[in-house]
C-alpha cells in the first residue's frame, strides 16, 4: 500500500511527455490535517503506481490536468489584464499631464514670448502660414507683415484681421 492509498486529493501530469505525476493527498500530524505532495513515474510495472491506478484511472488525471492548467492560465490572465490596466490608467495619467505640459508651453510661447527661447516656434509658425492659401493669395503687404512679426501674438493678431477682411470681402 502506498503512502497516499486513500488519500488522494488531487492527481495531474506534471510533464507533457505524460511520464510524472504529481500526487496531492492528505495526511495527519499532530492533530492536523495536511497536504502532502508525491511525485510518481509513469510506470504500471511499480507497485506504487498500480496503486494509484485502483484509486484514479488515467481520464482523471488528463481531467485534472487540463483543469489545472486553466486555472493557472486564468490565474495569469487575470494578473496580467490588472497590470494591463494598472500601466493603462498611468499611460493616460502621464498623457493627460503631457498634454496639459504642452499646453501651458504653447501659451507661454503665445502669451510670453522671449525671442531667444521661442525663434524657432516663431518660424514655424510663419512657415505654416505660409502655406495657406489665404496667405499665398493675400497682398504683398499683408505677406511682409507675417515675415516682420516679431511674436507668435502678432502673428495670430494679423491673421485674425485679414481673415475678417477676406470674409467681409466674399460676403459683399
Amino acid at each position: 500500500m502506498a503512502i497516499f492509498s486513500n488519500k488522494i486529493v488531487n492527481v495531474y501530469y506534471t510533464d507533457e511527455n505524460l511520464s510524472n505525476v504529481t500526487i496531492l493527498y492528505n495526511y495527519e500530524k499532530d492533530g492536523e490535517t495536511l497536504v502532502g505532495e508525491y511525485h510518481l513515474l509513469v510506470d504500471e510495472t511499480e507497485a506504487q503506481f498500480q496503486d494509484l491506478l485502483k484509486e484514479i484511472d488515467y481520464d482523471d488525471i488528463e481531467a485534472s490536468t487540463v483543469a489545472m492548467h486553466q486555472a493557472h492560465r486564468k490565474e495569469w490572465n487575470d494578473i496580467i489584464d490588472e497590470e494591463v490596466k494598472k500601466i493603462s490608467g498611468n499611460l493616460e495619467n502621464m498623457l493627460e499631464a503631457g498634454q496639459k505640459r504642452e499646453a501651458e508651453e504653447n501659451f507661454k510661447i503665445i502669451f510670453e514670448y522671449d525671442p531667444d527661447k521661442d525663434a524657432d516656434e516663431l518660424f514655424k509658425c510663419k512657415m505654416y502660414l505660409f502655406t495657406l492659401d489665404m496667405v499665398k493669395n493675400g497682398s504683398k503687404t499683408f505677406r511682409t507683415k507675417i515675415r516682420k512679426a516679431e511674436n507668435i501674438l502678432e502673428l495670430c493678431k494679423l491673421f485674425s484681421a485679414e481673415k475678417q477682411k477676406t470674409e467681409r470681402k466674399a460676403k459683399k
